[in-house]
């Protein structure tokens, strides 16, 4: 019932997910990013159980095909789920379970990886992959653009998307890094909306107008968002 793409930009060190879903609150339980890379566990079998534990085996040094294929294997649902990603390094794991809802399948493009379930069918992820790639302009940007052409593809097969989310792991926190939307019927929009929302309150953040208020130069610490992953 999702589709995601997570993706790196080595020349920035940043590593992301987007992702859509019918499933409420997709943002809270699917995409996962650190300092290594960036992953998607959803489909049937999700979460934190997935999550959390690769991220932290993707710190001690574990290979992401080592992570991925040791989280799906010990646990009895990894035939239901689906789980894909990228490291900064440059590897990268596409899996889809076998008790995937049709359509279900995934892309590996190298620098990203897209993935879905429940979809209209394969037009999904491959869109997906040729957005991203075509796409100019920064990361989230780039993350954003693969997501709406995959609603624009055909998306979820049963209707409307209920949730949608941003999520970037990158050398300096954004207020942008981090964007979930939950609005039943338009959240990839809303998504949109929301980041160039961001954008532009954090820019007015910058320059004479602390200045300004504080008498002097503004504190680091204002513009050091300290994003929660």
């Amino acid at each position: 019932m999702t589709f995601s793409i997570t993706a790196t930009e080595p020349e920035s060190n940043k590593a992301g997910v987007a992702i859509a879903s019918v499933f409420p609150a997709v943002g809270a339980v699917c995409p996962w990013v650190n300092e290594k890379g960036a992953i998607s566990s959803q489909a049937w079998d999700s979460g934190a159980d997935y999550g959390e534990p690769a991220l932290e085996m993707l710190r001690q040094g574990y290979s992401l095909e080592a992570t991925a294929e040791t989280l799906i294997s010990d646990r009895d649902g990894g035939i239901g789920t689906q789980f894909h990603g990228v490291t900064k390094d440059g590897d990268t794991f596409t899996y889809t379970g076998e008790m995937c809802d049709e359509w279900a399948g995934h892309i590996n493009g190298g620098d990203h990886t897209t993935a879905g379930n429940l979809l209209s069918g394969p037009d999904v992820v491959e869109s997906m992959s040729e957005a991203f790639s075509s796409a100019a302009g920064p990361l989230e940007e780039r993350l954003l653009s693969a997501l709406e052409a995959g609603e624009q593809a055909g998306g979820d097969k049963r209707g409307d998307n209920w949730s949608a989310a941003l999520l970037v792991h990158a050398p300096s926190s954004k207020l942008y890094h981090n964007l979930r939307v939950d609005n039943p019927g338009t959240p990839i929009e809303g998504l949109w909306n929301a980041y160039e929302k961001a954008r532009e309150t954090e820019s007015n953040m910058d320059g004479s107008e602390l200045e300004n208020h504080w008498n002097g130069p503004a504190p680091d610490s204002i513009n050091d968002y300290r994003i929660k992953y």
